[in-house]
């Protein structure tokens, strides 16, 4: 694995895309078009015409809500290039903009500077990243994505603007050589609450067992990975995931999510394609494939500890992104969790669909789908449909991006679309984001903020609703920028401001507050809480000479010891096998020696070590085999 390697910005263009499409043909059988298509999103393998008459039935849309096409190929010749040129990713910055990835490796800022829905500025950021199925920005600005270039390598990519001038001038890989040239590739990838980024890795097989020639499952497939994008490292946080596509943190609890896509073809037959999924991500879990996809089965071998989904869909539908539903247009749908399904199948998918999500941690979590849909995409072929989401944190707006990589009979006929989806009536409010800076300390002098806003018009003022105060207020950077001056009266002692933007006409935003502080605000932020990590292991009976390679099913290891290494071991880390906290016999920050006990050596199989801190942090996972 190689880790992080620096890229100069002439070596991120190199990637002819015609070459890139060469990608879509890879498959363990001949297939037509639109089955290598599915085979390059990722998603499932089915089989299909290479060439169909337009495809496509009226949007429809959930009471309440009401969407637009915010970019279609009329408006970004990047998606009238070609059937295999449309967005396959998305995020916003900071500033309120839409990132968008192609699937032949471009990255777009698209915006709209006039407010009427609909993209009237695009700029090309990058170029040459193959596959960027996954885009993603730190709280620093820096913008992560996962590549799949030529050779099967999956990469993490970071990308930095350094000037200010809306093109990458520094590109570093991240993460290097992840298994990627099987049937499924690198996936979308997430800042967790912990600082670490989690990536979807995809299965390099349809079932389980490589056709002749094909790469077979190895470390790192079909798993949620953790990665130290400062200090590069990878550690396995879960495995048995065939392809899990979609991910998302829950904005509250912090708990991570992802989608499965099932195996097998559509068409084939018999169909014996299990359930696709929606699963809660726990450390050192393991979701079932392969042998084991969908609902764990009594009696089955292959589903013994496997952890359930927390809902599911039926085969080949293809869940591919999951969002939660957040931001000033939410209301009583906070935190809902939504999800696309790519394929529309007779009276069901190809729509964004919303969940209740119940529970907690500690008893784990349940989902209620609510009806109807918020959208459903009026699709036919199912090679066609929506492949991301991403909520604009300032308005609460839903983008949808539309992937329709199928030859049509009109060859100038591409359904690559980003639908805006809104509350009704939302478009005549003004919406603002956070206050930057968000706080100063007591006494200073007079301030002056910034606030990134939507449906403002000429004339509107930053208005100080704490203290009926309008503020002395002109254009930003940009027309979705008003910048404001707090006086030093409204800031002489600690207290939170509420801020509000009011239109000439007296429409009123949502509000934010600002906060004014006893001490230093911004003060430096506290030393993190470090995650252990495992380097190695081993186990002994009575003295350390006497390392055992494994265990065997029925010994009595009252007399065993089993010694791990790594770093960042608190003061409380307890030493985990299969979850069972062993009694430790001695503790350091870089190595625990704790008592095994006989009821893990009850049955032939593989037990999961791990350590996990006073804090809830919990190690990567090690694997001690126990023999029959």
């Amino acid at each position: 694995m190689d880790l992080a390697k620096p890229v100069s910005r002439s070596e991120i263009r190199c990637t002819a895309v015609t070459k890139g499409v060469e990608v879509l043909l890879r498959s363990h059988r001949a297939r037509s078009l639109g089955a290598a298509t599915a085979v390059a999103l990722l998603l499932t393998s089915i089989s299909f015409s290479n060439r169909s008459s337009a495809q496509t039935d009226p949007v429809t849309v959930a009471p309440g809500f009401e969407f637009n096409i915010f970019a279609d190929p009329t408006n970004v010749p990047d998606f009238a290039a070609s059937s295999f040129s449309g967005p396959v990713s998305m995020a916003f910055d900071s500033r309120g903009r839409l990132f968008v990835g192609t699937y032949p490796g471009k990255i777009l800022i698209l915006v709209d500077t006039d407010g009427d829905g609909r993209l009237d500025q695009i700029k090309t950021f990058a170029t040459g990243l193959v596959q960027p199925l996954g885009l993603e920005f730190r709280a620093n600005g820096d913008l992560y994505l996962t590549s799949n270039p030529l050779g099967g390598a999956g990469r993490i990519v970071r990308l930095r603007d350094t000037n200010g001038d809306d093109v990458a001038d520094e590109s570093t890989i991240i993460v290097d050589s992840l298994p990627s040239e099987g049937d499924h590739q690198t996936d979308r990838l997430k800042f967790g609450p912990d600082g670490f980024l989690y990536v979807g890795q995809g299965s390099s097989t349809d079932a389980g067992t490589p056709a002749p020639g094909r790469p077979a499952e190895r470390l790192y497939n079909a798993s949620v990975l953790r990665i130290d994008v400062d200090n590069p490292s990878i550690s396995v946080v879960a495995t048995g995931l065939r392809n899990p596509f979609g991910m998302a943190f829950h904005p509250v609890n912090g708990q991570l999510f992802t989608t499965d896509g099932g195996s097998g073809e559509l068409g084939q037959l018999p169909d014996n394609a299990p359930l696709e999924e929606i699963n809660w991500i726990v450390q050192g879990s393991n979701y079932g494939f392969p042998g084991c996809e969908g609902p764990p089965v009594a009696g089955i071998p292959a589903c013994a500890g496997v952890r359930g989904p927390i809902a599911t869909f039926a085969a080949h539908l293809t869940p591919t992104s999951i969002a939660f539903y957040t931001g000033p247009q939410a209301s009583d749908s906070t935190n809902q969790m939504l999800v696309t399904l790519f394929k529309h199948l007779p009276g069901q998918g190809g729509d964004l669909e919303r969940f209740i999500l119940t529970g907690d941690a500690v008893n784990g979590f349940q989902t209620t789908k609510i009806q109807p849909s918020i959208i459903e995409f009026g699709l036919i072929d199912p090679n066609d449909g929506p492949v991301d989401t991403a909520i604009d944190p300032i308005s609460g707006d839903i983008y949808v991006a539309r992937f329709d990589p199928v030859t049509h009979r009109d060859l100038s006929e591409h359904h690559h679309f980003i639908y805006r989806i809104h509350r009704a009536g939302s478009d005549s409010l003004p919406f603002i984001g956070a206050p930057r800076p968000s706080a100063i300390k007591a006494g200073s002098a007079g301030v002056t903020i910034s606030v990134v806003t939507r449906h403002v018009k000429p004339g509107a003022v930053v208005f100080d609703v704490s203290d009926n105060l309008p503020l002395a207020t002109r254009q930003g950077s940009s027309n979705f920028e008003l910048v404001a001056d707090l006086p030093a009266s409204a800031i002489a002692a600690e207290r939170t401001i509420t801020l509000e933007v009011r239109n000439p006409e007296g429409t009123r935003s949502n509000q934010q507050t600002f906060a004014v502080t006893k001490g230093d605000s911004n003060p430096p932020p506290p030393p993190p809480d470090k995650t252990p990590q495992l380097t190695s292991m081993f186990v002994y009976k009575k003295k350390r000479a006497n390392v055992w390679d494994q265990l065997f099913v029925g010994v009595n290891v009252k007399k065993f010891r089993l010694v791990v290494d790594g770093t960042d071991f608190d003061a409380g880390a307890q030493l985990l096998v299969n979850n069972i906290s062993l009694s430790l016999e001695s503790s350091s920050t870089t190595e625990l020696v704790g008592q095994l006990v006989n009821a893990l050596v009850q049955a032939p199989g593989e037990l999961s070590v791990q350590v996990r801190n006073s804090t809830g942090k919990t190690s990567n996972t090690l694997k001690l085999t126990v023999s029959p």
